[in-house]
């Protein structure tokens, strides 16, 4: 039952997935942009170097784009993918693309406008569609709108690795006034996340991009916080982490449900309440929390609110979970439902009539199979399946109740009675498929009509005088065929008191027969040079049985059990008499 709530919640959450994942369409936007601006900003690169190189003339041109930095050194070292679009964790309605413009110095408002104004020129070189570019000063940021649909926009950060170098000087205690800061230089934080984004990026590529499961949960994930208020404060960078560590940690892979399962628990078992054991960011140098600006009030309602969707798992209800319709119940196949391949039938034949025709294949090769296990109620359910059976009357004490049940077949009514409801059912069941012509083997319908009524009844006598002699008869055979342990006249194992007259005796198997639920096995072993065999259902009764007919055979005149001596009475003297 395990596997198959997993392989139900697979469904679910695969069809979540397809569901808010972008189409085709929207992806090829997203390369198209991504890509066209990665090369206008490599030709903004080149274009603003050359402007850098010493020549013997000056132009406004030059003096407006001229920059205090060495003539050799490139201003723009490169450009990366960071966020969402380097991870692949783009969902619908959460498009947010971005890339991070390393430079070689601290990046100023003048590098900013110079890019923005350049950059559209750049891009109409290389193609045809219509992007609106904007600076923005406050995010340290370039903004490239798509103006068709799908409408993306598309953010440029500028950083530098000297931010990073500089900010852990001031956290070392180094006096900050000896570090260069110009005058119109970016906002510090803003550059710093951007290269924490990048860090997070290059982590994400190493530890999950194997792990698929873990980035199907992650998508889930995100379209959950956009739909649930009280899951924003973790998304993005903490839940990631959350679920890398959730997922990553199991020594078996996982599929979409059973990972989205484990990552609830965790989130569920309290790690982001107070005193908890947080989430470490393995991106920083120093011990960091990435949960220490979550408030108690908002980690307590996530941890309730993945609580609560743990509960609706156990009972089955993911798709309240996902805000989904939930699926249909899978069907078997229709070849396993059949018995198997059949041919093709006369296109004259109605649909109905070969329903019937298929169902009558598959009970004549399952009557004609010994070794299916089949009752009366199946057979005929096999015929006719749906039917209703009723109950018309109840009698009898209480201690032997007589039950009369009954079934209408093709407008003819069959009635039975039994000492219980399902044993009247049997009984209409064989009477029901003998009219309709059926040749049933009485074994099979009677073993499975005594074991009803046993389990029933606990052996009650039935009140029809057939069914108490077949119930009778099929009660010997299950004794028969269930035996219990096999000991000699002494009540010993015949195999422990037979190695006990001749030991080092080797048992051999000569032979398995039967299904897999009705084993027979027959064991040999060689005494006094005399073979002497046992049969049984399993290897161990098939061993006793043959120790025990060597016994019986060899040492049948001996008594295995001792006589006691009588010890006399004691008898007191008349000397010690007071």
């Amino acid at each position: 039952m395990l596997l198959r709530s997993f392989a139900n919640d697979d469904r679910h959450v695969m069809a979540k997935h397809a569901s808010i994942y972008p189409v085709p369409e929207e992806l090829e936007a997203v390369q198209t942009l991504v890509s066209t601006v990665e090369g206008a900003l490599k030709k903004v690169s080149d274009w603003m170097d050359g402007l850098n190189q010493p020549s013997g003339k000056t132009t406004n041109e030059n003096i407006y784009c001229s920059f205090p930095f060495s003539p050799l050194v490139p201003l723009l070292c490169g450009v990366t993918r960071v966020g969402l679009v380097a991870k692949g964790l783009l969902i619908k309605g959460d498009m947010d693309l971005e890339l991070v413009l390393m430079c070689k110095e601290k990046p100023t408002k003048l590098l900013l406008y110079t890019i923005s104004t350049n950059l559209p020129l750049q891009i109409q070189t290389m193609t045809e569609d219509k992007y609106e570019v904007c600076s923005c000063v406050p995010e340290a940021a370039i903004r490239v709108c798509r103006t068709k649909d799908p409408q993306l926009t598309l953010k440029i950060t500028l950083s530098s690795l000297t931010m990073r170098e500089e900010h852990g000087s001031r956290q070392e205690g180094i006096d900050p006034t000896t570090t260069t800061l110009p005058p119109d230089a970016l906002d510090g934080q803003k550059c710093r996340a951007a290269l924490a984004s990048l860090r997070h990026t290059k982590w994400f590529q190493a530890r999950v991009t194997d792990l698929k499961s873990c980035i199907i949960v992650m998508r889930i994930f995100r379209d959950m916080c956009n739909r649930r208020p009280e899951w924003q404060p973790v998304k993005g960078w903490p839940l990631e982490l959350i679920c890398e560590k959730a997922i990553a940690t199991c020594n078996r892979p996982l599929g979409p449900g059973e990972a989205l399962r484990r990552v609830l628990e965790c989130i569920a078992s309290g790690i982001l309440l107070p005193g908890g054991p947080g989430v470490h960011d393995p991106c920083e140098r120093d011990p960091t929390d990435v949960l220490s600006d979550l408030s108690p009030q908002q980690a307590d309602t996530i941890t309730d609110s993945a609580q609560h969707a743990l509960r609706l798992l156990a009972f089955g209800q993911l798709y309240k979970v996902l805000n989904m319709d939930p699926l249909p119940a899978s069907k078997p196949s229709p070849r396993l439902l059949e018995g198997g391949c059949q041919k093709r039938f006369r296109e004259d034949v109605g649909s109905d009539d070969r329903d019937f025709i298929k169902r009558m294949k598959v009970l004549d090769w399952r009557m004609m199979d010994p070794n299916h296990p089949m009752n009366a109620l199946m057979r005929l359910n096999q015929i006719h399946p749906g039917l209703q059976y009723r109950l018309l009357s109840q009698s009898g004490p209480v201690h032997a109740p007589v039950f009369t049940m009954s079934v209408d077949i093709q407008g003819t009514t069959y009635q039975a009675t039994g000492n219980s409801k399902r044993t009247a059912k049997l009984q209409v069941a064989l009477k029901a498929l003998q009219a309709l012509g059926f040749v049933l083997s009485g074994d099979g319908d009677v073993d499975s009509l005594s074991s009803d009524e046993k389990s029933d009844g606990e052996g009650k006598m039935d009140r029809m005088s057939s069914s108490s002699s077949s119930i009778a008869s099929s009660t010997d055979t299950q004794e028969s065929r269930a035996p219990g342990p096999i000991l000699t006249a002494g009540g010993k194992n015949p195999v422990m008191e037979l190695n006990e007259k001749r030991r080092g005796l080797k048992y051999e198997l000569i032979s398995e027969s039967g299904s897999s639920y009705d084993k027979r096995f027959i064991i040999e072993v060689e005494v006094d040079k005399q073979v002497f065999r046992g049969m049984g259902p399993n290897k161990k009764v098939a061993k006793a049985s043959a120790a025990l007919a060597a016994l019986n055979s060899l040492f049948s005149g001996s008594k295995t059990a001792t006589i006691k001596k009588k010890r006399p009475n004691p008898t007191v003297s008349p000397e010690h008499w007071d």
